[in-house]
Parts: structure tokens; sequence; C-alpha cells
């Protein structure tokens, strides 16, 4: 739904862990999906700013564990995600990351590994895990379009379609036919399973909606999790779950999707 900016700002200011998450989404009468949604951007806001720092001291890290402190605890002194703090001591280790967490299963137990599956398990923002799950959460979101265009009997070509055509700058679903909403004709649709704050509008705006417009002309971003109320973008439509029916059971899975365990 449409979230003022006060409204965002508490709720945003209220949250710190995933154990917050519940407690405040009854608070506000928010979906579940909003209130992890805000929790994530603000998670990786934090990272982005002291990553850098954090990573410049790797030896030391490194040092810390060799004497005997586990990664997780490592991670949570220097207030950095538990998968991130297994990527630097990896590097220190001269270890490579991708090779060494694809074939885990295949090294023989021992402290390194047992520390590492346990960063990975409590880390709902940064892990394999987390990763595999937003992008089902993103596909959901996909898929309840899809769906909702087909009832409607609307053809389009999706994303894979147009790559397989030559484009490089592709949205979710580009509309066979124009679409009418709230008086605007719609060419394109996107989707994004997230909520929709003022840092991610205008990095979207920028990385992707600009060139949809160009391209493809006037069209719709479905933020699935809701937006703050006064973002736009030149007259395109901006929309959230209300949009499609809050009893609609694809809608209902994903406002209620988990991406934490």
């Amino acid at each position: 739904m449409r979230m003022d900016i006060e409204t965002y700002k508490m709720i945003y200011d209220r949250l710190e862990s995933v154990n917050d998450i519940e407690c405040v989404a009854q608070q506000f009468a928010q979906p579940l999906g909003t209130i992890h949604s805000i929790l994530n951007q603000k998670i990786v806001t934090k990272v982005k700013r002291i990553f850098s720092k954090v990573k410049n001291k790797g030896h030391r890290h490194y040092r810390q564990w060799k004497k005997g402190n586990s990664i997780s605890d490592i991670a949570k002194k220097n207030d950095i995600p538990a998968t991130l703090m297994v990527s630097m001591l990896l590097k220190e280790m001269g270890i490579p990351k991708k090779g060494f967490l694809r074939n885990l299963d295949d090294y023989p137990d021992g402290r390194l590994k047992k520390e590492v599956l346990e960063a990975m398990e409590f880390d709902y923002f940064f892990s394999p895990k987390a990763h595999d799950l937003y992008a089902e959460k993103g596909e959901l979101g996909e898929s309840v379009l899809a769906t909702w265009l087909t009832e409607k009997g609307l053809t389009y070509r999706s994303e894979n379609d147009l790559r397989a055509e030559g484009f490089t700058k592709t949205p979710d679903f580009l509309l066979d036919e124009e679409l009418e909403v709230d008086g605007v004709q719609v060419s394109w649709i996107e989707s994004k399973a997230l909520f929709g704050d003022e840092k991610e509008h205008q990095y979207y705006v920028k990385k992707q909606f600009t060139d949809y417009e160009e391209n493809y002309g006037t069209g719709m971003v479905v933020y699935w999790y809701g937006f703050i109320d006064d973002i736009s973008y030149n007259g395109n439509l901006i929309k959230d779950y209300e949009f499609f029916g809050e009893d609609w059971d694809m809608v209902e899975e994903l406002l209620n999707f988990k991406t934490y365990w």
C-alpha cells in the first residue's frame, strides 16, 4: 500500500532484526513481506556504509579467528552479516569462496566447515539460502502478474522472449497491445518483489525504467510490498498488491512469503 513517510520512518527505526518483523507487522497492520523488505533495505544500507572499513581489517579478523573466536562472533562484533565475514576470512586463508561454498559437502568436517555452516544458517540476508529465497520471491511476483494478464486475455512477450529477440533492456512484460489503467495506456509492466522506498526507486529509474520508457513507451511498475506515497516517474504508473486484490490467493502467498526461517 501507499505509505506516508512518517509511518515508513517509524517502521524503519523499530526494525533491527528478523525477530522484530512479526511484532512490527502487527503494530502497523502491514504484511510480513512489507516489513521484511524494509528491514532488508535497512540492513543492506548499513552494510554498504561500513563494509569497506570492516573489509580493510581482514588480517585482524583472521587473527581473531585463529585465536578461537567464531566466525559468527567476529561478524557480530563488527555488526556485519556472517556470510560476508565468511568471505573475508576465506580470502585471508587463500581459499576461493565460490568453490568452497559450492563444494562444502566435499570438505572434511572440522572447525572451519562447522562455523561456515553455522554462519550461513543464521544469515537471513546474504547467505546462499537467503539469495535463493529472494529469487523465488521475485519469480512468484512475476508469476502473479503473468496469471493476471492471462486471465484478462492479454498477450505479451516476457523478458526471456525479448532477450531471445536480441533486446538488452527488457521489462518483465511487454504487452502486445496497450492496456488502459487509470486512464493511462500502458505498454510494459515491471514486477519488483520489494518495498519501493526513495533509494530503491531512484536506483531502478536510472538502471531500468528510463530505458523502458524510451524504448517502449509508458509503463507500470509494481512494487508488490508497497511504496512511499510521494514517489513517481514521468507519468508511468506505480502500483502494489492492493491493485490486484488482497483476497487473491497468489497475492496472499506473496505477501506472506518469508525469506527468513
